[in-house]
Order: structure tokens, then C-alpha cells, then sequence
């Protein structure tokens, strides 16, 4: 009887002093998940669920650890595919109503842009005509008419590139920027086994 009170006893201890063994991210003691330590922190601060490991990876979107700058193994994919991204950048309420006003700029610019091109396209006789009576020679007419197309077709493509760069490179940034970090661990490292039989131990003597 005695025996079997100091085993009860000592499993109590044991069991005690596993469950002061948190998850530094969570907090949390009483999970089904076991506690790893990753890095080259040590004591409390070296475990953690390798869940919520990811998760604060993917939220810092960095791929060290902040304490002991150890490199983690991981694998990183882009979070969206292009449509994806473009279909979530759209929804946002900011750059919905900017994206909004540009076209609204881009298709008054354009219309404009293609009436100044018809009236001096179809209207190059009638003001070669013109200058001709003015005792302008028709080939500085037409050169001034040539330029000035030149000249505003390059401004608008200018204008709505810069427009359009305005909305793709931050797009691309976001973009690139959202990854899944999915953290590689070497289940063969005995110091990690020992740690998930530890923890498993811990959750069946919380759970008796």
C-alpha cells in the first residue's frame, strides 16, 4: 500500500513539474500537441508547438527564430496563385474606389487622346490648306502636326503606365509577400522524441 501511494506520488510530481512545460507562443499547457524545441533556445522558452511555430512564422513572415536568430528548415510557397491575389487586392475597399478613379481617369485620357488623333489625322488637309494661305509651306505643317501626335501619344502612354505602375507594384509586393512558411522538423533528432513522449506522458497523467 505504501508502494503504491509513493508511485502515485511520484507521477503526481512528474506530472507536475510536465505540465510547467508551456508552449512559449500559446501558452497553453493543456494540449494534444507535442511540444518541440526547434531552436537553440533553452528551458521554457525552447518549447513550442510546431502549429503555432508556423503560424507566427507566417505572420512575421520571417524564418528565424527572434531569441536565438537559429534558422529554421522550412518550405515557403506563395499563399495565392495570380488570380487569386489580383481577386483579393480588387475586394479591398481602398484600392477598389483607387482602382476606381483611374479608370475613370484612363478612360477620359483615352477618349481625349483619340479625338485629338482624329481631328489631326483627318484634318491635316484642311490645315495644310490653311497654312498655305498663310504662306506657311505644308512640310512645316505637317511636321508640327507629326510632332505634336508624337508628343501626346507619349505623354498618354506615360501617364497610364505610371497609373498602372501605381496599382501592380504594390500589388507585387503583397503578392510576394504572402507565403506559407511550413517548418521542417528531423523527427530523428532524439532530443525531439524525447520531447513528444514527454508531452504525450504529460497529457495522459492531466487527462487521469
Amino acid at each position: 500500500m505504501d508502494n503504491w501511494e509513493g508511485a502515485a506520488n511520484e507521477l503526481k510530481d512528474s506530472g507536475s513539474s510536465l505540465s510547467l512545460c508551456t508552449c512559449r507562443i500559446c501558452q497553453t499547457v493543456k494540449s494534444r500537441e507535442a511540444l518541440i524545441s526547434p531552436c537553440n533556445c533553452k528551458g521554457t522558452l525552447g518549447k513550442v508547438h510546431l502549429s503555432c511555430l508556423e503560424r507566427w512564422l507566417n505572420i512575421c513572415g520571417r524564418q528565424h527564430c527572434e531569441i536565438c536568430k537559429f534558422e529554421f528548415s522550412a518550405k515557403r510557397r506563395r499563399r495565392y496563385s495570380v488570380l487569386q491575389s489580383v481577386r483579393i487586392w480588387v475586394r479591398h475597399p481602398r484600392h477598389r474606389i483607387l482602382l476606381r478613379s483611374d479608370l475613370i481617369v484612363a478612360t477620359i485620357l483615352t477618349s481625349v487622346t483619340i479625338a485629338l488623333c482624329c481631328i489631326c489625322a483627318f484634318g491635316m488637309r484642311y490645315f495644310v490648306i490653311e497654312g498655305l494661305k498663310l504662306g506657311v509651306p505644308s512640310v512645316y505643317t505637317q511636321g508640327v502636326i507629326l510632332m505634336f501626335l508624337i508628343v501626346m501619344i507619349l505623354g498618354y502612354i506615360v501617364t497610364i503606365y505610371l497609373m498602372a505602375k501605381d496599382h501592380v507594384i504594390p500589388w507585387y509586393r503583397w503578392w510576394t509577400r504572402c507565403l506559407l512558411i511550413k517548418v521542417i522538423v528531423n523527427e530523428s533528432n532524439p532530443t525531439i522524441k524525447n520531447e513528444v513522449a514527454e508531452t504525450s506522458k504529460s497529457s495522459a497523467l492531466t487527462a487521469v
